[in-house]
């Protein structure tokens, strides 16, 4: 009997197993709405039901758009022109804009279409439409400032304090030449310091936390103070919750935030990091604050990594938690994105990119202005989504992109972030009056663009297929890049990129190279990877298993066979401790460009020093330009490359018999002008997916080596949606035992495939 029932459940095994299979392939033939772009539809007119009735279902009839995402807006100017252009009317949040989202929400239930909450007008998110910082003044987003004046020793010192209205948070006076610093707030009598200055120059300094006054910032809430954002969900997000409770997960199936960040504003602060600092660290506060400015002598990185840790992680567990729980608690996911998301100074655009997704059940890039921007940072934001063992990632595409783009450079762009990690898409955008003088930001991507309108149809349902096999999984990626948070942190000071005459959040450290090292992986070795946080080699996010590192999730667990080090100045004593534990292990180790010098943590700058001389036989204090090598009994290896390269990171991968997980007949690849032939390894449903993307202007024939033996591959053109058997693959056996599949392939310019097999065994 028992024997019976285990046949019959084997039976019933199958059945189910197949029926998802062919389920997928129905799917892949005509993906569902959900996994189809839903653009952003800009609100620049009179809303009227005729009007909602004809652009929703245009969207989908002739766009085939899985829903749309409701954006309201106030009268501006054109991008580009200065013309003026319409807002939303009737006015956002009055009871008339809510009759007609009621529309919006009616026609597309009947549709079979979906609509994504957008949580504010206009972007940043965060003003109500200006009615917080009418309503609750004491909410606004504050920043730090400094009043300063500098005083001989010797002298008696009397003077006001200008700022009355902020908060002080600190008092302090630094000595030009020695770097030690003073706590004077023992001196203060209300807003009148006397105090009587030592031998020597001193700064005197008093730090004010304040609401911020300017314009472009002025109206928006205080992201990192829990009950200030309490005040604005219930200002914006509750008057949804009132009224269209009953459409939320299953029309409203998404919210929207949007630039939540510190981008133009790099000294936003709030009170409570004070005493944060004091509670975290031990330390009078009083005595670093002078660091977020000027140099305080050896303990100035530490404390600028203090600082700025304290406030990624308030921007992390603010205005992205709350809006994130709000959203969970009603059957939503939260998706959104703070400015230059993709940058590689984080420190000044968001904090801490991979923290601050933490909470969000959907991590959203934002790729604007032009195609190629910030494409070396796209992997920040689906690596935060990999660390939190998150299915989806979002991108919002093209926002501010040429009026004129063609249709090459809409998919070219979605065929980027894709194979870098996102799996929804939300074009930008769709406006309601589609009049050119009235489109304050380009493009349209819309019928009514004749440069685009023929290819919506079929780009959507491409890019909704690729969507239905990127989301979930495991994705395979052999390769972990620690993310230099630390080193950028130390050498960061309020003003220092403002002032750099560099794009905003491109300023970074001597020798501070993951972008660079982003790109070589990428787009010249073609080997995928992951940027790993350096905290979670601590805490057990990530432990060592013989010579790999292992990404502990439920789902997406990642393997890593060799760690790359980006360069810096900076590293935390804990991790670096870890890093050595790896390669004791028998782990690869692979440090760039320069080595770490100095801690992370407060007086632990010996000890940094100490693990890198252990491991490296270098003193890392004395510039080194030639390559080293060491092994250890364990069959760790470690190296170090000042100038790292291509080739030589080939050949390393070559000597440590680290195998390419999907690798590519260089020979056979033209040389691109633009664009770039790139890959994505997804493991789900017993199934191996490579999606292969080429975006140059090239169609290219080449040869795939797979890792690996496989059975019933197949081709899943995500163009077309037809499925075909591949007929040339072949498995041959390497010198050391191991398999590799080749497999002839064909990848028209601006294109992508899937290659999908099950893996034998």
């Amino acid at each position: 009997m028992n024997k019976l029932w285990t046949a019959v459940l084997l039976v019933l095994g199958f059945a189910s197993c197949s029926s998802k299979q062919d389920e997928l392939r129905t799917d892949f033939e005509n993906p569902p709405e959900e996994y189809r772009p839903m653009p952003f539809w800009h609100i620049n007119g009179h809303m009227t039901r005729a009007g909602i009735e004809k652009e929703v279902g245009e969207a989908k009839s002739l766009s085939g758009f899985g829903g749309v995402t409701v954006l309201p807006v106030s009268p501006g100017t054109q991008w580009g022109t200065g013309k003026p252009c319409p807002g939303t009317e009737p006015a956002y949040l009055s009871d008339e804009y809510f009759e007609r989202y009621a529309d919006i929400l009616d026609i597309s239930e009947k549709q079979g279409t979906q609509v994504i909450l957008y949580d504010d007008i206009d972007f940043p998110s965060g003003s109500a439409g200006g009615r917080l910082r009418m309503e609750y003044p004491q909410y606004i987003r504050k920043y730090l400032s400094k009043e300063e004046v500098t005083v001989k020793g010797n002298q008696s010192v009397c003077c006001q304090r200008k700022d009355t209205a902020s908060v002080l948070a600190a008092v302090s006076a630094l000595n030009e030449q020695t770097r030690e610093v003073l706590d004077l707030g023992s001196y203060m009598n209300g807003n009148t310091l006397k105090w009587k200055a030592p031998a020597g120059e001193w700064r005197v300094m008093f730090f004010n936390c304040g609401v911020s006054m300017d314009s472009y910032h002025g109206n928006l809430v205080d992201y990192m103070q829990p009950e200030a954002v309490s005040q604005l969900l219930e200002m914006t997000y509750g008057e949804y919750d009132k009224r269209f409770n009953r459409y939320f997960g299953n029309v409203i199936t998404k919210t929207f935030f949007d630039d939540v960040g510190f981008v133009h504003q790099e000294n936003a602060w709030t009170p409570a990091i004070t005493g944060i600092f004091k509670e975290k660290y031990g330390k009078n506060p009083a005595l670093y604050y002078p660091a977020l400015f000027y140099d305080i002598g050896p303990e100035t990185g530490a404390a600028r990594i203090a600082f700025f840790n304290i406030r990624s992680e308030l921007m992390a567990e603010g205005y992205v938690k709350q809006v994130s729980e709000w959203s969970g608690k009603r059957r939503l996911s939260s998706m959104g994105h703070p400015p230059e998301n993709y940058s590689p100074n984080s420190v000044v655009a968001n904090g801490d990119i991979l923290k601050y997704y933490r909470h969000v059940q959907i991590p959203l890039l934002d790729a604007i202005f032009f195609y190629g921007r910030g494409l070396n940072g796209f992997k920040q934001i689906s690596s935060a989504a990999d660390r939190g063992d998150k299915p989806v990632v979002g991108a919002e595409l093209c926002g501010a992109f040429p009026a004129d783009m063609d249709s090459l450079t809409l998919y070219r762009v979605a065929l980027e972030a894709m194979v870098r990690g996102v799996s929804f898409v939300v074009p930008h955008g769709m406006w309601y009056t589609t009049d050119a003088d009235k489109i304050r930001i380009p493009p349209l991507i819309a019928p009514e663009n004749p440069l685009l309108r023929d290819a919506l149809p079929n780009y959507s349902a491409c890019v909704g297929r690729s969507c239905l096999i990127l989301q979930g999984g495991r994705r395979v990626s052999d390769i972990a890049l620690l993310w230099p948070i630390t080193a950028i942190q130390a050498e960061t000071y309020i003003n220092r990129d403002a002032n750099s005459g560099l794009p905003v959040a491109n300023w970074l450290p001597d020798h501070v190279n993951h972008h660079v090292l982003s790109d070589l992986l990428t787009n010249k070795l073609r080997r995928d990877f992951t940027f790993v946080h350096p905290e979670d080699l601590c805490n057990g996010k990530i432990t060592t298993a013989g010579s790999e590192l292992v990404l502990n999730n439920e789902t997406n667990i990642q393997h890593y066979k060799v760690l790359l080090m980006p360069g810096g100045d900076v590293i935390s004593a804990e991790t670096m401790k870890a890093i050595k534990q790896y390669y004791d292990n028998g782990g690869k180790v692979i440090a760039t460009s320069s080595l770490p010098k100095r801690a992370a943590e407060f007086g632990r700058d010996e000890e940094v020093a100490r693990l890198v001389t252990e491991m490296f036989g270098i003193d890392s204090c004395q510039e080194s330009s030639s390559d080293k090598f060491n092994s250890n009994a364990n069959k760790g290896c470690l190296a170090f490359l000042p100038n790292p390269t291509p080739e030589t990171l080939a050949d390393l991968f070559t000597r440590w018999g680290l195998r390419a997980d999907i690798a590519f007949d260089e020979s056979t690849i033209p040389p691109a002008q633009v664009g770039f032939l790139n890959y994505i390894h997804k493991q789900k449903k017993g199934r191996d997916f490579y999606y292969i993307t080429n975006t140059t202007g090239n169609t290219v024939h080449t040869t795939v080596s797979l890792r690996g033996k496989f059975d019933h591959l197949e081709f899943w053109n995500p163009h077309t949606g037809k499925i075909d058997p591949i007929r040339n693959a072949k498995s041959v056996k390497q010198p050391d035992g191991s398999y590799v599949t080749n497999i002839k392939l064909s990848l028209p310019q601006v294109s992508g495939m899937f290659i999908v097999g099950k893996r034998k065994e």
